[in-house]
């Protein structure tokens, strides 16, 4: 399991340290007012350029909230925990809280890339699509590790 975390870890820390020197880097091209919310793709709200920040602060802020539960997965609600297979599914679990904890952060983070590409007239389209990809591994996972702990027989 700490080859799994080491692993996200790294590559959180990747993409993160990438879309700040990408924030950084256009930062001057990037106009006063951005497209903040969209219909249909054509943008109806509007708002200052400065809202680029707050995604990766609040993905920052979730990636700790969900570590401090990755920290006690015995404190979690399960489904047929017994004693012969406590380990295992505290084990599962935690390695499921990682994967949420990181690719929920890299979401907040593509979601963000997206909405600084298309600011500055770039295409947006693959980050975008790649952070709702890995909000949908975030809903499946958990979803996953149910059945599998609904369908233990020990």
């Amino acid at each position: 399991m700490k080859h799994f975390k080491v692993t996200l870890v790294i590559i959180s820390i990747t993409i993160l340290c990438y879309h700040i020197f990408k924030l950084v880097y256009l930062w001057a091209d990037i106009p006063e007012r951005i497209a903040i919310h969209f219909t249909n793709d054509t943008p109806d709200n509007w708002g200052p350029k400065y809202i680029l920040y707050i995604m990766p602060i609040l993905g920052i802020f979730i990636w700790f909230l969900i570590g401090l539960l990755v920290k006690k997965p015995e404190k979690l609600n399960y489904i047929n925990l017994t004693e012969a297979n406590k380990e295992i599914q505290f084990s599962r679990t935690g390695k499921v809280m990682i994967l949420i904890q990181n690719l929920s952060f890299i979401s907040f983070i593509l979601a963000n890339e997206a909405l600084l590409r298309f600011s500055v007239g770039t295409d947006s389209s693959l980050p975008f699509i790649i952070s709702l990809t890995l909000l949908a591994i975030c809903f499946i996972a958990p979803i996953y590790l149910f059945i599998w702990a609904s369908t233990l027989k020990y």
